[in-house]
């Protein structure tokens, strides 16, 4: 049998402190991770959630008649449900409901974040990249045709394929209920980071805030809030905007959630390479 040659007190040295050098490498990135964030400039991130809901409310509702982050419209949907009404989309509530439930879910599921070091940025990238992952899962399955992007045959009670439309309804809400599940995640983040007024899902509490806040004349530097309110109403308009033209587009629906879930990434990069609060 072949004999290993001893190790001369060199190389043990070298050896030693190669797994040193690991260690401290390991631990460095595990310390670097864990370190939370600065939050100076931090709401930009939270802003560019607000461009993400209005690329994904538009494009989904043009194409779905339903809404991924503003659940007021859904709930109203739910309602009318009831009555039966529009009689064009009987399976309307249905996914309004989806919707809200696995809005509520990705709530519940991110807010748990905050036993975990929730502004450290370990926790605030792995949170974004599984909001782009659930972004990309949906427009992988519109992309594939496993979803139908447009609702261009609604059933009715007088249609002649009301089966296939049927089914066409139900495949919906899968990608309905990733999109809603992630969408719960941004105003959970909103909140966590204290960026209460940008709520990145809904903009009637911001129109509110805006309009009634008595410093709204005030110099830019002199009110913050203001202008993150200002910045979201603006990036969810201009979002939404995008997200319809595009819809309209060769792009599809497929191509608004790749561009939806390519911003979710670029937001879990920034917060991966964020300063941290050591830096101040």
């Amino acid at each position: 049998m072949r004999q290993s040659l001893p190790q001369t007190p060199e190389v043990e040295t070298d050896i030693e402190n190669a797994k040193a050098q690991s260690n401290t490498s390991s631990t460095s990135m595990h310390t670097y991770l864990r370190t939370n964030i600065h939050l100076n400039h931090a709401d930009i991130p939270i802003i560019a959630c607000c461009f993400v809901s209005g690329l994904c409310d538009s494009s989904v509702y043009a194409s779905w008649q339903c809404f991924v982050s503003m659940q007021t419209g859904n709930t109203i949907f739910l309602a009318l449900g009831s009555s039966d009404q529009p009689v064009d989309h009987p399976w309307g509530w249905l996914k309004s409901l989806i919707s809200i439930l696995f809005f509520v879910l990705g709530c519940l599921f991110f807010a748990q974040t905050r036993r975990w070091r929730p502004l450290s940025r370990g926790t605030l990238t792995g949170s974004f990249a599984l909001q782009a992952l659930m972004v990309f899962v949906a427009a992988a399955l519109v992309q594939g045709g496993v979803v139908p992007p447009a609702n261009d045959a609604p059933a009715s009670a007088s249609s002649g394929n009301d089966g296939g439309r049927v089914v066409s309804h139900f495949l919906e809400l899968v990608p309905l209920a990733f999109l809603a599940f992630q969408s719960g995640a941004q105003i959970v983040t909103s909140r966590l980071l204290g960026f209460n007024e940008v709520p990145t899902t809904v903009l009637t509490s911001v129109y509110c805030n805006l309009i009634s806040d008595t410093q709204l004349l005030a110099p830019l530097k002199k009110n913050v809030k203001r202008n993150r309110r200002f910045a979201a109403v603006i990036t969810l308009l201009v979002g939404a905007i995008i997200g319809g033209w595009l819809v309209r587009s060769q792009a599809g629906l497929a191509g608004v959630l790749w561009l939806a879930g390519a911003v979710k990434v670029g937001i879990a990069v920034g917060w991966s390479l964020w300063r941290g609060e050591e830096n101040t």
